[in-house]
């Protein structure tokens, strides 16, 4: 008994602590498989410009190593800026004036959504979901205080299109990481690159 009750709180000290974590996901369809890429738009949609640059030349440096040319958003279309909510109008223009520049595949990474949760930090149901509170001894449950901490968990997505042959509005490929209360930007932005390049890889 005393065993079971030590194993318990190792576990809950453990579990309290690892409230980071990064989630990865691909997509890819039988066209993107089939598809040999010889070049590539690459495309960090963010307002803030200095991490777009940034962003695009790592994925261009990256993208490289796999046999890929790469061009950059920044470079080929800089009077494009960021917009929350770009027209229809808008995105068919940019789709014609690729198609000028014979640019067919373009790759768009971005920041999909942010979600604030406030969790019960000391608590089995967190990390259980079906388990009431740990309790030991015969304290009350009203008498019991718990801190609370907030997870901030970051979806990335990067799509992959294919503008001379997708007649729907659908990527031919994708890759999402979930990341929860990352440890650094610069570690989320590595893993991110990873996720990816991982698209490209070949077997």
């Amino acid at each position: 008994m005393k065993t079971t009750i030590w194993l318990l709180l190792v576990l809950f000290i453990f579990t309290s602590c690892s409230t980071s974590k990064v989630i990865p996901s691909q997509w890819v369809s039988e066209n993107f498989q089939n598809q040999k890429f010889d070049s590539i738009l690459v495309y960090a949609s963010t307002e803030d410009r200095t991490l777009q640059k940034e962003f695009e030349d790592m994925m261009a440096i990256a993208l490289v190593k796999e046999g890929i040319t790469p061009l950059k958003m920044h470079e080929v279309f800089p009077e494009i800026a960021y917009k929350d909510n770009h027209s229809q109008e808008e995105i068919n223009q940019f789709v014609l004036e690729c198609k000028g520049k014979n640019i067919n595949k373009v790759l768009l990474a971005s920041q999909k959504s942010i979600s604030v949760d406030t969790m019960v930090a000391k608590s089995l149901r967190n990390y259980m979901n079906s388990l009431e509170p740990l309790k030991l001894g015969s304290t009350s449950v009203d008498n019991l205080e718990y801190d609370k901490k907030e997870l901030t968990t970051y979806t990335l997505e990067a799509v992959v299109y294919d503008i001379a042959v997708t007649s729907e509005d659908k990527p031919i490929a994708s890759t999402t990481l979930k990341a929860t209360n990352p440890k650094s930007p610069k570690r989320l932005k590595k893993k991110f690159l990873n996720s990816i390049v991982s698209l490209f890889k070949r077997n």
